[in-house]
Order: C-alpha cells, then sequence, then structure tokens
C-alpha cells in the first residue's frame, strides 16, 4: 500500500468521525430553511408543517426564511453555498430543483452536485379546470371542443416553465390538441381569470382551487394523478376523462450544502420521515391536497435524475422557453 493511498485512507476517516462527532452534538442551535418561494406558495405551506414538527422533534426551532425571486435561483444559491453542517436546508419544490436548471442560462447551482440529498416530502396534485360555462364535463368533450373552434382556445398557466405550462404541453401532447398558451405571473392570477371566465382552461395545483371547485365556480375536468384525489373523489383522472395513460405530478423535497456528513443527513431523513407520518401532520397535508411522503436519500436522489430527463424531454419537444 502507497503512501497516498494511506493518506487518502486517513482522510476518509478522519472526515467519517468528525462526521459522528458534529451528529452527537446535532443540533444545538436553531436550524435555518430556505424556501427560495413567496410566503404562502404550496411549498411554504408544506415545509412550514413539516418544519414546525421536525423542530419539535429535534428540540430546536426550524425557522423559515422565504427567498423569492430569479425564479428560485437565489433561495437555491443560498443552500447550496451554505455551510455542510445541518444548519442550512432547503425546501424545494422540483420546479426549483430541476426546472430552473433547464430554463434559464447561469444558474448558481447544480440538481447534482450542489445539495446533498435528504428526502421527499410530499407530491403535488394537479387538476385541470375550466369555467362552468364551457359546454364541457370530460376532458374528452374538451378535446372535441378546441377542436371545432376556428381560433385556438387559450390556456392559463402561471409563467412559461412553470409546472402548469408543463402539465398542459403535456396534456396537448397526449391529447393532440393545439391550443394557445397565455402565461401569468404566477398561478393565482391564472386561476382568478379562468374563475371570471376570461379564459376557458387550466391545469394547476389541486389546493388553491379545491374550494372554488368545490362552491361549483369551477369544474374539474379530472385529476392529473395516477389515481382520484380523495379530496374529490367524484372526481375522475385525466386518464379516465378521456387522455388515457396521462398522468402528472410534482414532488417538493429537503436537501442540504452538499458535503454535510452522512451522519447528520441521516439524521435529518428520520426526523421528516417521523414528521410526514405524525398523524396530525400527515391529515393537515392530505387536507391541503399534498400526499406526504417520504425516501431515503438515494431515493430522492434517484428521482432528481429521473425528474431532470423527464423534464428535460418535455421542454425540448415543446419548445418552452423561460420568461
Amino acid at each position: 500500500m502507497n503512501v497516498k493511498t494511506i493518506k487518502g485512507g486517513i482522510a476518509a476517516l478522519a472526515l467519517m468521525l468528525g462526521g459522528h462527532a458534529a451528529a452527537q452534538n446535532y443540533p444545538n442551535k436553531s436550524i435555518l430553511m430556505v424556501v427560495p418561494l413567496p410566503t404562502a406558495s404550496a411549498t411554504d405551506v408544506l415545509m412550514r408543517i413539516v418544519a414546525q414538527k421536525m423542530g419539535e422533534n429535534l428540540g430546536q426551532q426550524i425557522v423559515i426564511e422565504n427567498i423569492p425571486g430569479a425564479a428560485g435561483m437565489l433561495g437555491g444559491e443560498k443552500v447550496s453555498r451554505g455551510a455542510p453542517d445541518g444548519y442550512v436546508l432547503g425546501g424545494f419544490s422540483e420546479a426549483v430543483v430541476n426546472g430552473v436548471p433547464l430554463l434559464y442560462p447561469n444558474v448558481p447551482y447544480d440538481p447534482f452536485t450542489s445539495f446533498a440529498p435528504v428526502s421527499l416530502t410530499a407530491w403535488v396534485t394537479f387538476v385541470m379546470i375550466v369555467h362552468p360555462s364551457l359546454p364541457v364535463k370530460t376532458a374528452k368533450d374538451f378535446i372535441a371542443l378546441a377542436r371545432s373552434q376556428k381560433d385556438l382556445m387559450d390556456y392559463a398557466s402561471g409563467g412559461s416553465g412553470s409546472p402548469m405550462h408543463i402539465a398542459m404541453e403535456m396534456f396537448k401532447s397526449a391529447a393532440g390538441v393545439k391550443l394557445n398558451h397565455i402565461p401569468y405571473r404566477g398561478s393565482i392570477t391564472g386561476v382568478l381569470d379562468v374563475t371570471a371566465g376570461r379564459v376557458p382552461v387550466m391545469i394547476t395545483s389541486l389546493a388553491p382551487v379545491l374550494e372554488i371547485i368545490r362552491a361549483n365556480k369551477l369544474h374539474a375536468l379530472g385529476v392529473t394523478s395516477v389515481v382520484r384525489s380523495p379530496l374529490l373523489r367524484e372526481v375522475p383522472t385525466v386518464a379516465e376523462s378521456g387522455v388515457p395513460g396521462f398522468s402528472y405530478s410534482t414532488w417538493q423535497a429537503i436537501y442540504t450544502p452538499r458535503n454535510t456528513p452522512r451522519p447528520i443527513v441521516d439524521r435529518l431523513n428520520a426526523e421528516m420521515a417521523k414528521a410526514v407520518n405524525d398523524p396530525g401532520v400527515k391529515d393537515r397535508l392530505i387536507k391541503l391536497a399534498f400526499e406526504p411522503t417520504s425516501s431515503t436519500p438515494e431515493q430522492l436522489a434517484l428521482q432528481t435524475r429521473k425528474g431532470y430527463d423527464s423534464l428535460a424531454k418535455i421542454i425540448k419537444d415543446a419548445g418552452i422557453k423561460a420568461d
């Protein structure tokens, strides 16, 4: 065995032992969780609920810091530059992790090398909504109506490259229908215009429109998940409603800066799983239209790669450009 190999082994052992020592005293102060999206966004709501329970279990407060702006790049960069000691976390949506690097140049982080995956936290269900005045009851009806129109029908999204945009481009491809994209600065504005009848259709996350659907101010053609939502059992999936095989959902997850010691990552992973499986937390999340889940760090790393490759193909095939 040569000197270089011995030195490398000693360095690796020192790093491992240092990580175990750090984990034994972790955490001994409050933890910062960066959410690169505005307060009251779906990601923010989810992470606040999960972080509160994790903090209670860890015996230290997890403080949420919202850093919106630049499509999530500002918050993502702060986490990527954080100290790898477990005191900086990223509460990220899939769009921030994978979508931004695929849509924008000079992104200051890389989804595979800038972060240490901790765990998935939830899947997000989307729903296809139309104004009640539109003479359609199913996705199949909508496709027929869109094909019959002389001019292209409009659809709303939360902006070019947003999950809503990507979901509708997937729908267009699967259904073989052409529609005109109307991007908004955020999904809520688009929802308001669909509710007012100014734009006929949109695919958006279920949580913000659930009560509007229940009040019959919007009609749900179908949810985009593989199975029906327990919150809207009477609403079919889009696949059942006329586009066989169609499904779309996104995920939320927790990451730390790269090189965070594995014992600390494992502690955070265990506490995250404990939090989302707490009956009270789970019930709150389900009522907000999240599908709470957990994963190993390796499973999140695999999901990150899988999601990135899938998004890359959709973006390329549809010619999607960022605003």
